[in-house]
């Protein structure tokens, strides 16, 4: 046909002119098949039957990954200074009692054998699976609806079992995941939070890995980088035995929107699925309870 030229020349500049959509991470066991074809790693059916046509082979060329380039220096090996802030450790929070009964809590079933099967891969592989295990089989739910009462912290076994909870339960769930993946008790946070652009409250798994600290969060699959989300307002963090209250130096202004940094988009999550925002009056025990641990600045 005279048009299997002209339309293969169409799709090979199609496929120059196309920007390339940077990963924040790239899990190495994703399967290759589509997602080859999509960017160019295999030729799609239409450019091989249109090569096929015109005469001549399908040749293609995968392309290199898109990567990010941070400059920034690694992170505290001690402290989860998160999403900007400076993080100060305190004796006890009024959470505490929540936290404790779900700090230790595992997984069984399913979920511990999908978690034993990760522990030979790389822990961003490890990371990015957990997220999409526990964001694919929970729906979001307010407390208000499921219990009745403002803030109720599940364990992730019942978390699972109900596929339904709120942030900090989904949070809950992929840590325990990620303990029983092999991640360390230690670089596993726990986030309590203000989102300032939706003025909602939420709750994210933070990870130091790879020298970042790594946010994984039910509104999305993707792993980002908390240097680089910037409407994040960190109120309270608990890991293995400890508690932080977070500041920001007072050279810094308080961040407001998210920021790019050297990356070449910003970090979005508009999918993102949050805590109903709260009205003076009727906030959260997570937040009136911690209103007066939080600090405005930090002398440093």
């Amino acid at each position: 046909m005279k048009i299997a030229p002209r339309l293969l020349a169409c799709l090979s500049f199609a496929a120059l002119a196309a920007p390339a959509h940077a990963q924040i991470f790239e899990a190495s066991y994703r399967t290759s098949s589509k997602t080859d074809a999509i960017l160019g790693g295999a030729p799609s059916a239409l450019a091989a039957v249109a090569a096929a046509q015109a005469g001549i082979p399908a040749v293609y060329a995968r392309p290199r990954p898109a990567s990010l380039v941070y400059s920034r220096p690694a992170v505290s090996t001690d402290d989860p200074d998160v999403f900007n802030s400076v993080a100060l450790p305190i004796g006890k929070s009024p959470l505490d009692s929540r936290w404790h009964s779900v700090a230790g809590a595992g997984v069984s079933g399913a979920a511990a054998a999908f978690a034993a099967s990760l522990r030979q891969r790389p822990v961003l592989a490890r990371l990015e699976a957990a997220n999409t295990y526990i964001n694919a089989r929970v729906r979001f739910v307010d407390d208000r609806i499921q219990f009745g009462v403002s803030d109720r912290w599940m364990a992730a076994s019942e978390t699972l079992g109900r596929g339904r909870g709120d942030c900090e339960d989904y949070a809950i769930a992929k840590r325990a995941m990620l303990r029983a993946a092999g991640i360390p008790d230690h670089d596993l946070y726990l986030v309590v939070l203000k989102d300032l652009a939706r003025r909602a409250d939420h709750a994210v798994l933070v990870v130091r890995a790879s020298g970042r600290f790594l946010v994984l969060d039910n509104g999305t699959d993707r792993i980002v980088d908390s240097s680089d989300v910037a409407d994040y307002r960190p109120i309270l963090s608990f890991t293995a035995g400890r508690a932080f209250t977070h500041g920001y130096r007072r050279e810094l202004a308080p961040p407001v929107t998210y920021a790019s940094n050297s990356v070449a988009a910003p970090v979005l999550l508009a999918q993102a699925t949050f805590e109903p925002a709260s009205g003076e009056s009727d906030l959260p025990d997570v937040v009136r309870e911690s209103r007066s641990l939080v600090p405005s600045t930090v002398s440093l």
